[in-house]
């Protein structure tokens, strides 16, 4: 198994090496593939960009103490694409902007787009570190090689071949993983889950729908918000919209992704209700790989292996040039070119690695960028495409500050005892409705 990681890595630097040229020409280059990519290619990058640590491990551990009822989790990121690729995934494109601070720059302010810019850039840093973790509990989960050490190396693998190729290595890179996760999950893994369940099954307190004894309808609409929301209103999903070609395969890309999103997530729940059914053991978040790997058996361990890795790499570099593009695109400006960019990669990745290395909880990590991103960013941005509506730009920055403060309060110190999504997400609501004018 360790030469077909090894394989792996060597293939995906190669790519990040060949881009390097043409990602170099120009800051647009680097952070957008100077908008020349098809329907299929921003298809299959964005499928590989939201289905990642949240669409399998996590999915997994939930569903272990959840039951069915945790399909929600990727039942919300799906829906949100719908409403993405049904409405605003043609007007994104048609901004021709370079990332969603910018686009929310247009209509707030410069003031108000540094301040989505910074939320942004702290968000993707914890997503970084989610996608970290969740490399390093798969592999660590199914071999014999040293946690923290497995930790590092592959954040830099992650960091080396974004800040080599930009967009460019993103999106090639994503045709790779993408083509791997279909192999290896949905071909390999899916079929051999669905033969243990029916020689197995799984236990039938875990197979209510669409709650259950431990998942209630308020844990529906959390999750409606904390994942759903971002799916339809999120920097990594923008930035490849940001990269088509054109509205018309940006907005067959998200309906795709869709699509991808909700098929990754029933094979992912098939999955792991047959790990439980097996009894596999060990943390709840190395249920799924440790469950992949019991049903492939050794021959087809080194595939399912590389699938697994390639399913949590193919977001991790995502985020990264998000976070990359806010920062040289809207803190720094236009001025600042590729090489700005780079560092940024570097800086953040470095940045995410010690997030990681400091929390060492997947499904934890998970909960803190989706809290942050959506408490703060999205409200604002959907307030913009609306017609006939405006928000005053002082009440749209505090309802981001205020927002993901509240969420963050919640989170941490817990006063109102709820969940901090919905707190942060009610705190902006909030301040945006004290600040709602109406277009004349």
């Amino acid at each position: 198994m360790a030469a077909a990681l090894v394989l792996y890595g060597a293939a995906v630097l190669l790519v990040g090496l060949f881009a390097t040229r043409k990602a170099s020409r120009s800051a647009d280059a680097f952070l957008v593939g100077d908008r020349g990519f098809g329907a299929f290619a921003v298809w299959a990058a964005l499928s590989s960009t939201v289905i990642g640590g949240s669409t399998t491990l996590v999915l997994a551990a939930l569903v272990a103490a959840k039951g069915l009822p945790a399909l929600w989790l990727d039942l919300a990121g799906a829906l949100g694409l719908l409403a993405l690729g049904l409405f605003l995934a043609a007007r994104v494109r048609a901004t021709g902007a370079t990332t969603i601070a910018e686009v929310i720059g247009r209509t707030y302010g410069p003031g108000v787009r540094k301040i989505a810019a910074l939320l942004v850039v702290l968000a993707e840093i914890v997503w970084f570190a989610l996608l970290a973790e969740a490399t390093e509990v798969v592999i660590a989960s199914t071999t014999s090689w040293e946690p923290t050490r497995v930790l590092v190396l592959t954040a830099a693998l992650f960091v080396a071949y974004t800040a080599l190729g930009g967009q460019r290595a993103v999106v090639r890179t994503d045709l790779l993983q993408f083509g791997l996760m279909v192999t290896g999950l949905l071909a390999v893994a899916l079929p051999l889950a669905v033969r243990s369940l029916s020689a197995i099954p799984a236990p039938a307190a875990l197979l209510s729908f669409p709650t259950g004894p431990r998942f209630s309808w308020a844990d529906v609409l959390a999750l409606l918000v904390l994942v759903g929301l971002p799916h339809a209103v999120g920097s990594d999903v923008w930035s490849k919209l940001l990269s088509a070609r054109d509205a018309r395969a940006a907005r067959s890309a998200a309906l795709g992704a869709s699509l991808s999103k909700l098929a990754f997530g029933l094979a992912t729940v098939t999955i792991a209700l047959a790990g439980v059914a097996l009894g596999v053991g060990g943390a709840p978040a190395e249920l799924f790989p440790r469950t992949v790997l019991l049903l492939a058996g050794p021959a087809l361990a080194p595939l399912l292996l590389v699938a697994l890795v390639a399913t949590m790499q193919s977001s991790a570099d995502s985020v990264l040039l998000s976070a990359a593009a806010a920062t040289s695109n809207d803190l720094l400006g236009k001025r600042a070119g590729a090489g700005a960019s780079r560092l940024a990669v570097v800086a953040y990745g470095g940045l995410g690695l010690a997030v990681a290395l400091a929390m060492r909880d997947v499904v934890e990590t998970f909960r803190l960028g989706y809290t942050l991103f959506a408490s703060g960013l999205i409200l604002p941005t959907l307030v913009a495409f609306l017609p006939h509506v405006r928000v005053d730009r002082r009440f749209a920055g505090a309802a981001m500050l205020l927002g993901g403060g509240a969420a963050m309060l919640e989170r941490f110190l817990h006063p109102l005892g709820i969940d901090p999504v919905l707190a942060g997400t009610g705190v902006n609501a909030l301040v945006l409705a004290l600040g709602l004018r109406r277009k004349p």
